[in-house]
């Protein structure tokens, strides 16, 4: 059941990405997106006009791989040619050098031809700039060199994902599963996929198969904040489409436990302020934001949500020093869709904050 908000509110909602007919698109953090691109080797960009979650949750923030469909060990004099390329290419990939990524790794493919691994890589890496239908057939090639990779199958349900074709790419990690059946990765993959299947067509049952993916996730790995970070984002984007109450606590309890694990991840921080307006509990959001912009000082969007919870939360003279630092920190820089949509926010909340009367006392960090 979701609260009627203010268009003040509805600003940490709406650039939180919670304000939903599904979930995310996949792809880079856009102003109504998640921020679940979890790894970038999972990472996507969606090309259909219809909303679908990226597959493996991750915080943009901390987008250094563990849930990737494959793993490349770091560059060291111990590996091999071949792997030393690879790594190589994964690395470039990392840091965004996207054609020198595919480059390296077409180098090792041509080292060897019949290896499945660097594929299944150059895959990845075509999925991430956006190029699902080149990585399919990079998948395809890994899964005929090795019927019986499991990274193959879920590396290529991620790229049926970033097409909307929900119904393959469950398929898909489904065989990832059959071949490894402990596979934390496409157990998080398939459940965002059920996730994705069931807001869409108002599916209970396809939801609670997503769940049910998910804390399997959380059984496999229970010491991983990741896991809960995933079903607690879960749980957010599930409650604008459900009228059970108790998402929203439930939300709030796994991101306390990803925070138990992991304290220095601002993303859980900024999610878990998104469960407390949910819930009406601006002091908590408020401090939770705060906490966000300690640990992410250069993330504009933080100063942004703690700015709009004036005057619930907060105090006039710090929201509109917030609402100019969103300014400052975008000024100059590329005027995605993102940046502008902030700063159009921003500037307005400078022209509609000194109208509006404290309602609650300044919460204390």
């Amino acid at each position: 059941m979701v609260k009627d908000f203010t268009p003040r509110l509805a600003i940490v909602l709406l650039l939180a990405g919670l304000i939903l007919s599904a979930c995310s698109s996949i792809g880079g953090p856009t102003p109504t997106e998640v921020e679940i691109i979890f790894d970038p080797a999972e990472a996507q960009t969606q090309a259909s006009s219809t909303h679908v979650a990226t597959p493996t949750l991750r915080p943009t923030p901390t987008a250094t791989a563990t849930l990737s469909p494959t793993e490349i060990p770091t560059p060291t004099n111990t590996l091999d040619p071949y792997h030393a390329i690879i790594a190589q290419g994964v690395q470039q990939r990392e840091a965004g050098d996207f054609d020198a990524s595919i480059g390296t790794l077409s180098e090792a493919i041509k080292m060897d031809t019949a290896n499945p691994e660097a594929y299944i890589q150059r895959g990845i890496t075509y999925n991430v700039s956006g190029n699902a239908d080149q990585a399919l057939v990079d998948f395809n090639f890994a899964i005929n060199y090795d019927p019986n990779s499991a990274e193959a199958y879920n590396a290529r349900g991620v790229a049926w994902t970033q097409k909307n074709q929900i119904k393959q790419a469950i398929l898909d990690f489904d065989k990832a599963l059959e071949l490894k059946s402990d596979y934390l990765g496409a157990f998080t993959n398939r459940g965002i996929a059920h996730l994705n299947r069931g807001i869409n067509e108002q599916n209970q049952e396809e939801i609670d198969a997503a769940f049910a993916d998910l804390s399997r996730a959380v059984d496999l790995e229970p010491d991983n904040p990741e896991v809960y970070f995933n079903r607690g984002q879960a749980y957010l984007i599930a409650s604008q489409t459900t009228n059970d109450p108790s998402f929203f606590d439930l939300c709030i309890a796994n991101f306390n436990q990803a925070i138990a694990l992991d304290p220095t991840n601002p993303e859980s921080f900024n999610k878990r302020a998104t469960c407390s307006v949910l819930k009406s509990d601006f002091e908590g959001a408020y401090n939770d934001f705060s906490e966000a912009i300690r640990l992410a000082p250069e993330q504009a969007r933080y100063y942004l949500y703690r700015a709009a919870l004036y005057p619930d939360a907060g105090d006039l003279e710090t929201s509109l020093a917030d609402a100019q630092k969103v300014l400052d920190l975008t000024q100059g820089v590329q005027a995605t869709t993102e940046i502008t949509e902030m700063r159009v926010s921003a500037e307005q909340l400078l022209k509609d904050l000194p109208t509006m009367s404290a309602s609650t006392p300044t919460p204390q960090p």
